[in-house]
C-alpha cells in the first residue's frame, strides 16, 4: 500500500458525513497495518472526519491520531456493565465534537466490527433520535453488518431502560 486515501473495510455511517462506527484505523489486532492506518485517517479526513473517539480498552494510536490532526477522546469500553456505565459519557463526547465542529464528522471504534461497535452504533442511534427503541436500534447495527447478540443486547440495555 502506497501513500493516498484508502476506503476502510469495516464501518457505517450512523448520520451520513456527520457519525459514523468503525473497526480501529489499520484493521484489527494482530492484522493492523501502519501504512493502512495511514490510507483510512486519510480517507476519513476527505470524508470531512475531524475527530475520533475511541472505545478501545487501550490507548493504543490515540497518539497518532492527535499527530494526523484529530480531536481524540478516549472512551475505554472494558466490560459490558462497565461500557453500560460509560456509554453516557461516550454519547455526550459525541455530541459535544458534533456541536464544537458543525461542519466536521465524528468517528467512533473499537478495535473490530463486532458486538462491542453493535451495541455503540445502536446507542448512537437511540440517543440521535434515529430509532424509537433498544430493538429497532439493534436492528440498524445488525443491518450495518455488525453481530449482535448478548453482548450488544447487554450494553445497550434492558427494554425498560434508556
Amino acid at each position: 500500500m502506497r501513500g493516498g486515501a484508502v476506503e476502510p473495510r469495516n464501518y457505517a455511517w450512523i448520520v451520513p458525513g456527520r457519525v459514523a462506527v468503525s473497526e480501529r484505523p489499520g484493521g484489527a489486532g494482530r492484522s493492523h497495518n501502519r501504512a493502512r492506518r495511514s490510507g483510512e485517517l486519510d480517507w476519513w479526513r476527505s470524508h470531512g472526519g475531524t475527530a475520533i473517539v475511541s472505545g478501545l480498552r487501550t490507548r493504543h494510536c490515540l497518539a497518532e491520531y492527535v499527530d494526523a490532526g484529530f480531536t481524540v477522546r478516549h472512551h475505554p469500553l472494558k466490560d459490558p456493565e462497565q461500557a453500560r456505565e460509560e456509554m453516557p459519557d461516550l454519547l455526550r463526547t459525541v455530541g459535544e465534537l458534533l456541536d464544537a465542529e458543525p461542519e466536521g464528522a465524528v468517528l467512533v471504534h473499537c478495535d473490530m466490527a463486532n458486538e462491542w461497535l453493535a451495541a455503540i452504533d445502536a446507542c448512537l442511534r437511540r440517543d440521535l433520535g434515529l430509532a424509537r427503541t433498544r430493538r429497532a436500534a439493534l436492528r440498524v447495527a445488525e443491518a450495518d453488518g455488525l453481530p449482535v447478540g448478548s453482548l450488544a443486547t447487554s450494553i445497550v440495555g434492558r427494554p425498560n431502560s434508556a
